[in-house]
C-alpha cells in the first residue's frame, strides 16, 4: 500500500455496486444497514484514531447515525432531501457517507435534533467529497456558524471530552473564578492564562467563592476536595443561589467513585490533576467562546440590538441601571419588601426586550411569578439571585462586537 492509500474496505457480495440516487424506504443513500456500515467506518476512522491535526480547530467527535436529513440547494435553486450516513460531528461541521459525488461548494443545510429544541436547522457548504470504495464518497460540510456540540452530543462531563482542538489564547475574554486550596496550584493555573485575555479571580476559600459565583463570573474552576466542604457540595448552593455559569470540578483523583460523583454532581465538566495547559485552555474555549457554548440563562450578556440601532446608546446605558437594580434588589430582599422588588423588577423587564436584553426580561418575569405566588423573599430566592446575577454582570458591547445572531427555530414536526 502506497502512502496516503486508503486501507481496504470491507465488502458483501451482495452490496450494489452502482450509485443510488434515491433514498425512498432506505435508512440512507447507501443502501446499508448498521452492521455493514459500522464495518465501513470502523475502516474509515482507523488511520486517524487519536490522531490530532494541527489545523483543525475543532474536534471531530464520533456521530454515527443511520439516517442524517440533508437539505440540498441546486445550482438552479432546487431543493433536494436525502438521508446521509453520519460519520462524525464537530462544532463547525458534519461529516458523512454518501452515494454519489458532490459538487464542493454546494449548499447544504443538515438537519440535527437539539435535546431540549427539537429539530435543528443548520446552513452550510459542501467543502469535501472523494471517492472511497464502490459507490461510497466520504464528505464534509461546514456550518457557516459554529454549534454547541453538547446540544446534539451526550459529552460526559467527566470524560475531559472537549470540542475545541486549537485554541487562540488571545480569543478568551470574560471573568474566571479559581476556587483551589493550595495556593501555588492556583497561580500555576493563572501562569497557563497569561496570553489570554481572561480576568482571573483566585480564592482558596468555598464561602468566599460562593460570594464571587453570585456576584457573576462566565467560569468557575472549582477543587473537588476542601479542608472544610467538597466542590460539589459547592456546585449544589451555587445552584440553588440561581448561579447559571459553567463549573469545572479538578481532581487528582480519577477514579471512578470520584467521577460517578462529579457526574451525579451535574459538573459542567472535569479536569484531571496535574492540569495540563493545552487541555485546561481547551477546556475553557468549550464554554466561553461564543454563544454556542454559554448557557443562554447563564450571567453573561450584552444587548442583541444591531450596531446601527438608534437605541443602541440607550442600550449602553441600560447596563448601568441594570447593575444599580441588582444592588437596590439585593437590599430589599434583605428587608423582606416584595412590594419595592417587584416594582424595581417591572421597571426593568418592561423596558429590557426594546434595548435587547430578552434573557432578563425573561428572568425577571420568572421572579415576579415566584413573588406572586409566595408573597416571600425566602421562597423565591432562586429566581431572585438568578435575576441578580444576570442584572450585576450584564457588560456593554465593544464598538467593533457585532450583534449577537438571532436564530428562529422551525415549528417541531413531533409536536403536530
Amino acid at each position: 500500500m502506497q502512502g496516503g492509500a486508503m486501507p481496504p474496505i470491507p465488502t458483501k457480495s451482495k452490496a450494489p455496486r452502482r450509485p443510488i440516487h434515491s433514498d425512498h424506504g432506505r435508512a440512507n443513500t447507501l443502501g446499508l444497514g448498521k452492521t455493514e456500515l459500522d464495518t465501513i467506518l470502523e475502516s474509515l476512522d482507523a488511520p486517524t484514531a487519536g490522531a490530532q491535526s494541527v489545523r483543525r480547530e475543532s474536534a471531530r467527535l464520533q456521530f454515527r447515525i443511520n439516517g442524517v436529513p440533508l437539505e440540498i440547494t441546486q445550482p438552479g435553486g432546487g431543493q433536494t432531501k436525502i438521508l446521509v450516513a453520519g460519520r462524525n460531528l464537530s462544532r463547525s461541521g458534519l461529516g458523512f457517507l454518501h452515494s454519489s459525488y458532490m459538487h464542493p461548494g454546494t449548499q447544504v443545510t443538515t438537519i440535527l435534533p437539539h435535546k431540549n429544541m427539537g429539530l435543528q436547522r443548520i446552513d452550510g457548504v459542501l467543502v469535501r467529497c472523494r471517492h472511497v470504495t464502490r459507490h461510497i464518497h466520504d464528505c464534509g460540510v461546514r456550518f457557516k456558524e459554529p454549534i454547541n456540540l453538547r446540544d446534539y452530543i451526550d459529552m460526559e462531563s467527566q470524560s475531559q471530552a472537549f470540542s475545541c482542538e486549537k485554541v487562540d489564547p488571545t480569543a478568551l475574554k470574560g471573568t474566571l473564578l479559581v476556587i483551589a486550596e493550595y495556593r501555588i496550584e492556583a497561580s500555576c493555573i493563572e501562569s497557563m492564562l497569561t496570553e489570554t485575555r481572561l480576568d482571573v479571580c483566585l480564592t482558596p476559600d468555598l464561602t468566599e467563592g460562593f460570594e464571587y459565583a453570585v456576584k457573576g463570573a462566565d467560569l468557575i474552576l472549582c477543587d473537588h476536595a476542601f479542608e472544610g466542604g467538597s466542590g460539589l457540595e459547592f456546585i449544589e448552593k451555587v445552584r440553588s443561589a440561581g448561579v447559571r455559569c459553567p463549573i469545572l470540578i479538578m481532581s487528582a483523583d480519577t477514579s471512578p467513585q470520584v467521577t460517578a460523583a462529579v457526574r451525579d454532581a451535574h459538573a459542567t465538566g472535569f479536569l484531571a490533576k496535574p492540569i495540563q495547559k493545552d487541555l485546561l485552555l481547551r477546556a475553557l474555549a468549550e464554554f466561553m467562546l461564543g454563544t454556542a457554548g454559554r448557557d443562554v440563562e447563564g450571567p453573561h450578556v450584552s444587548t442583541s440590538l444591531p450596531a446601527n440601532s438608534p437605541l443602541l446608546i440607550l442600550a449602553e446605558k441600560f447596563v448601568d441601571d441594570l447593575k444599580t437594580c441588582a444592588t437596590v434588589v439585593e437590599t430589599l430582599a434583605k428587608k423582606n419588601d416584595v412590594e419595592a422588588i417587584r416594582r424595581q423588577v417591572l421597571r426593568i423587564s418592561g423596558a429590557a426586550p426594546a434595548l435587547g436584553f430578552d434573557p432578563v426580561a425573561k428572568l425577571g418575569q420568572n421572579l415576579l411569578k415566584a413573588l406572586a405566588a409566595t408573597m416571600a423573599v425566602e421562597e423565591s430566592l432562586v429566581q431572585l439571585n438568578t435575576f441578580v446575577s444576570m442584572c450585576r454582570s450584564a457588560h456593554k458591547r465593544p464598538p467593533s462586537e457585532p450583534a449577537p445572531l438571532a436564530i428562529e427555530h422551525p415549528p417541531n414536526p413531533a409536536a403536530h
